[in-house]
């Protein structure tokens, strides 16, 4: 080629190339395709064309022009490959500099989305009048042709339809924007109502920052499970899910229904269609790709950035380590020097608990998360092991006669806890107490606690003193087992005269099921799990009904099948009808009593009807 035309500002590749196919002179669309990529095979793509270097090799001498600057600036390849994995990313765009580009569109996931790609080529009404008054010409522009985003994010007036096709049409063809392709004269979003297209525009508005970032800057890319953890810890933080990654589905949905409409979602392609639609799946573990406009929504409603998205690193309910030892005496102390946290939950408030070890004293201690700041991370909530040299410590300190108030201020701990270490040793300690005597008491209290609430069992008063029965329980605990309450023996159980219990059963379902039948009450399904569930004995009718034989005769009878049920709701209706002097209109009864299958019942109700 001896010229190509000068790039405008998120111009197309499809447009330049349209350019210069009408400077070019050429008459048909396989010559310029010639002139362009030496190839009259090559499809001229919208979103994601082939043939890159081949373009680049015919470029002008002097051209400046390189692959990833053609398809970085004029394809949508950074936006639809931002979510992707750095492998798959890339082979996109080898696929995209080759003259074989098959794969392209299915490797990018847009031939399996359920986000529509746009049938036409669209564009503004007024970045085509400042495009004549800049430029003196028209072009087609990248950030128009996005999926789901049916509007401009530079006027935010709605997009156009012209009448080139994106697809289905001469796949070797060549088209700059015109007066005559370009004389649509309805948005893409008329017929929309009012309400919903501000509601859209707005979201449009929010989402424009995010958009043309990716749209115009490479980022990092990510494996799969990078963003669904972004996520799922966003949403820990926001209370809609656990920290350990479990999503609370059911509120993260509810949730995301009050920013998004549902009619807002159907325009960006993303409708909620059940329990395992997008939504639930975006923020499971998987290995599935989304579109990106469905990555934006989610973002936008977590209200989490570009930034916070592909530059930060995983957010963690402790911080990235390292983490400092707690332990007063060893020469780590507040030196972080801990590579790794355990992180558990909380049985019953589910927040996060990290258990940190110092891997040079073995002191390991724990701390309730999430870390709100930097100064948390010297925070700790319990000591789990106070390790072997902080015990090697204690009792060199106890040996040299410091008193109890000094030994722990040196040793980091409460005077209680020295205490209960040091008689716990089986040689040497400090005579600050005899572990009889603290043992003596404990059985006192043990004893006394017992007395006091003499109908209380050994689980129960647990309860009450966790920490009297925690210290019998380390110390003491053959004592403390043959002097608690025993646990009552379960008797032989009593043989059931089914007889007689049948009897009374019977009763109590007769009288049930005339109170379900009278006509006039609403009526209500007689079945086996209704009639036991008003009786008390659901489980006795589901499991036991042969033991019972004149009930089961009773309610075989009884019981009604959904024709019968209908029946009787159609009756009662008419009767309703009848006593508050309304017309008996066959659609109307049907309605009300809530009947389907309108056809199986007409007759039948007329009949009803003339036999008044």
């Amino acid at each position: 080629m001896l010229f190509f035309p000068t790039p405008y500002p998120d111009e197309l590749l499809f447009s330049l190339c349209s350019r210069y196919y009408v400077r070019s002179g050429n008459i048909s669309y396989k010559g310029t395709l010639d002139d362009l990529y030496s190839n009259r095979n090559l499809t001229a793509s919208i979103s994601l064309p082939s043939g890159i270097s081949s373009l680049i090799k015919n470029m002008p001498p002097f051209s400046k022009m390189n692959e990833e600057q053609v398809i970085h600036q004029h394809t949508l390849f950074l936006f639809n490959s931002a979510f992707l994995p750095y492998k798959r990313a890339k082979t996109i765009f080898t696929e995209m500099c080759s003259n074989d580009g098959k794969g392209v569109y299915v490797r990018s996931g847009l031939n399996a989305s359920e986000v529509k790609q746009n049938e036409f080529i669209r564009y503004c009404k007024d970045c085509m009048q400042e495009d004549r008054e800049l430029y003196g010409e028209l072009y087609w522009h990248r950030n128009h042709q996005i999926s789901g985003i049916h509007c401009c994010l530079k006027h935010y007036t709605p997009l156009y339809d012209s009448n080139i096709k994106v697809v289905g049409s001469n796949k070797h063809r060549f088209a700059i924007p015109t007066l005559e392709n370009c004389s649509a004269k309805k948005s893409v979003l008329d017929g929309v109502a009012e309400k919903t297209r501000l509601e859209y525009m707005m979201h449009c508005k929010k989402l424009k920052k995010s958009i043309l970032q990716i749209l115009e800057q490479p980022y990092v890319h990510h494996p799969l499970e990078w963003f669904d953890q972004k996520y799922r810890n966003k949403l820990a933080n926001m209370g809609l899910a656990y920290y350990t990654g479990r999503v609370k589905q059911k509120d993260w949905r509810k949730y995301f229904q009050t920013i998004y409409s549902e009619e807002v979602l159907h325009l960006f392609h993303s409708p909620l269609r059940g329990n395992q639609d997008w939504l639930s799946q975006i923020v499971q573990k998987n290995r599935k790709s989304f579109h990106p406009v469905r990555h934006l929504l989610v973002m936008l409603a977590l209200e989490l950035t570009i930034e916070e998205i592909f530059k930060k690193s995983l957010p963690q309910p402790f911080g990235q380590p390292n983490y400092p030892c707690q332990n007063i005496v060893c020469e780590y102390y507040n030196v972080p020097i801990i590579e790794n946290v355990f992180i558990t939950l909380c049985e019953k408030t589910k927040i996060p608990i990290g258990t940190f070890t110092c891997p040079k004293c073995e002191f390991s201690y724990t701390r309730r998360g999430p870390d709100q700041n930097e100064a948390d991370k010297f925070r700790r909530t319990r000591v789990k092991s106070y390790g072997s040299l902080w015990e090697r410590k204690l009792q060199e300190f106890s040996k040299s006669g410091i008193g109890l108030r000094e030994l722990s201020r040196r040793m980091g701990a409460d005077p209680n806890t020295i205490k209960r270490v040091l008689n716990s040793e089986e040689e040497g300690g400090l005579e600050i107490g005899k572990t009889e005597e603290f043992v003596k008491e404990d059985r006192q209290s043990w004893l006394a606690l017992q007395n006091r609430y003499s109908h209380k069992s050994t689980k129960q008063l647990r309860e009450l003193e966790k920490a009297l029965y925690m210290r019998l329980y380390r110390n003491d605990r053959e004592w403390m087992e043959e002097n608690s309450p025993k646990s009552p023996r379960r008797s032989l159980a009593e043989r059931v005269d089914w007889y007689k219990r049948d009897e009374e059963v019977l009763e109590k379902v007769i009288e049930v099921i005339e109170n379900l039948l009278k006509q006039e009450e609403k009526p209500v399904r007689v079945t086996i799990s209704k009639v036991g569930y008003l009786i008390g004995e659901r489980s006795l009718l589901e499991k036991k009904m042969n033991k019972l034989q004149k009930t089961k005769s009773y309610l075989k009878e009884k019981v009604e099948t959904i024709a019968q049920f209908q029946e009787r709701r159609i009756l009662y209706t008419i009767n309703q009808f009848r006593n508050s002097g309304e017309d008996l209109i066959p659609w109307k009864i049907m309605r009300i009593a809530g009947i389907k299958d309108c056809d199986k019942w007409l007759n039948f109700i007329n009949k009803k009807i003339e036999n008044r």
